[in-house]
């Protein structure tokens, strides 16, 4: 019965990196926790299933890829790794999540209701040098909570990338770090034969769980994706308090 549980997390972690193009995590791991189910397996699991959805939605999202903005995130990223480790060890981690919880409400909040407003502000950090911060504060809630996804769809929505922009941008980022995220996972032993019969569980479920992600994008108009994103940063901001 639990395993049936940890399986259906799963797929609807992966519907919803497929939909939004991130927050896997923050919608899997919390349900996973109340469940009951070991933190390490749990880790290992939804990051393999976020680097195995990443990949076909790369290549499906090719054409709108920004490569350059994907290497100056991934450069980033490198330098922000090491940073969340140290994070872990200076800060509580009720605090971190915390903080980052209330941004993501008060930010998902206001550019909401912004958008149902009908106020359009101007793109906020052009600078092409932003990227490189974005994925320094995303390699480092990536190492330290597995939050590698929030910094950049919050720093695309400063800059106004379109919804199929940003989910691209997205996606290549996150087959990038998902490749380190998994050997960090196998090197700190979080792997176990459980982890990977569950694994093999979740895989076929992938098969029907990313296409229906991809229907659900495609008869969605650019604007109201754009809305459903704010929303789901107000509700992942919650999930986070509630860590």
């Amino acid at each position: 019965m639990i395993i049936l549980g940890v399986l259906l997390i799963a797929w609807l972690g992966a519907l919803v990196r497929t939909v939004f193009g991130f927050g896997e995590a923050l919608v899997s791991m919390p349900l996973l926790a109340l469940l009951g189910y070991d933190l390490k397996t749990s880790t290992a699991l939804i990051g393999a299933v976020g680097l195995l959805v990443a990949l076909p939605a790369t290549i499906r999202e090719w054409h709108r890829i920004d490569f350059r903005a994907v290497r100056r995130l991934v450069t980033g990223s490198l330098i922000g790794v090491p940073l969340g480790i140290l994070l872990v060890k200076t800060l509580p981690a009720s605090v971190v999540l915390h903080g980052l919880g209330l941004f993501l409400i008060v930010y998902g909040g206001y550019s909401l209701w912004r958008s149902h407003s009908g106020r359009v502000g101007k793109p906020r950090l052009v600078a092409k040098g932003y990227d490189y911060l974005a994925g320094i504060v995303s390699g480092a809630l990536g190492s330290a909570y597995n939050s590698h996804g929030v910094p950049v769809a919050v720093y695309g929505m400063l800059k106004q990338w379109p919804a199929t922009h940003l989910r691209a941008i997205l996606q290549a980022h996150f087959l990038c770090v998902g490749v380190l995220v998994v050997i960090s996972h196998v090197a700190a032993g979080f792997w176990s034969l459980e982890a990977v019969k569950v694994l093999l569980m979740v895989i076929p479920g992938l098969v029907l769980t990313v296409p229906l992600g991809n229907w659900i994008v495609d008869r969605m108009a650019p604007a109201r994706a754009i809305k459903f994103v704010y929303g789901a940063l107000i509700i992942f901001g919650l999930l986070l308090m509630l860590k």
